[in-house]
């Protein structure tokens, strides 16, 4: 049954079902949050954690649907959404748990729209980059994009926040779990 979900989520033809029920489920539970009064307080945290709690499970259920190939022993496709999934779970107990006991703050106005917004279309740009200039070309200039909307101007954190990122998925990707990242289609013509 899991196989059967995650190849319908992960199958391209169904990108478009998939993002509206993405959205009913958003939708419905920030009717929920707002419709709760003691959950009102908490609806930008609760609906940010519920972003996350959603966009997880459908990572993991995507993961049934990976082909599993029978010379990878240790790790193969679905390891590190996974392992993920597997360390997103206490993070979220946390932080719901500190939502309902009430130790955290409830939300404040939000202000910064233009820098949501900014960032929201770095991560989608980074994103479509990837078939382009590959994953850590595209990565390092998001990171340098985002640091910049943030207001980091030290040109030592620009430079070396980006490289030590790539250098660290690289290791852990390529070296650790055998896992290629995308190259890009630019360094693939010239031989890279």
């Amino acid at each position: 049954m899991l196989q059967s979900i995650g190849t319908f989520l992960a199958a391209p033809e169904n990108f478009l079902w998939t993002a509206l029920i993405f959205v009913a489920l958003m939708v419905a539970f920030w009717a929920l949050y707002t419709f709760v009064p003691r959950l009102k307080p908490y609806r930008g945290q609760l609906m940010v954690i519920t972003f996350i709690c959603l966009f997880t499970l459908l990572l993991f259920l995507c993961t049934f649907s990976f082909r599993i190939k029978k010379i990878m022993k240790y790790t193969n496709a679905a390891t590190m959404p996974r392992t993920w999934v597997a360390l997103m779970v206490p993070v979220i107990v946390m932080v719901v748990v500190s939502i309902l006991n009430g130790s955290t703050k409830p939300d404040e106005p939000f202000k910064h729209w233009q820098l949501a917004l900014g960032i929201g279309v770095a991560v989608f740009a980074s994103v479509f980059l990837f078939d382009y200039i590959g994953y850590y070309l595209s990565s390092a200039l998001f990171l340098v994009l985002t640091m910049w909307l943030m207001k980091e101007r030290k040109i030592l954190r620009l430079v070396l926040t980006p490289i030590c990122w790539c250098l660290f998925t690289w290791l852990v990707f390529d070296k650790l779990l055998y896992i290629s990242l995308p190259t890009g289609q630019v360094f693939r013509a010239l031989g890279l």
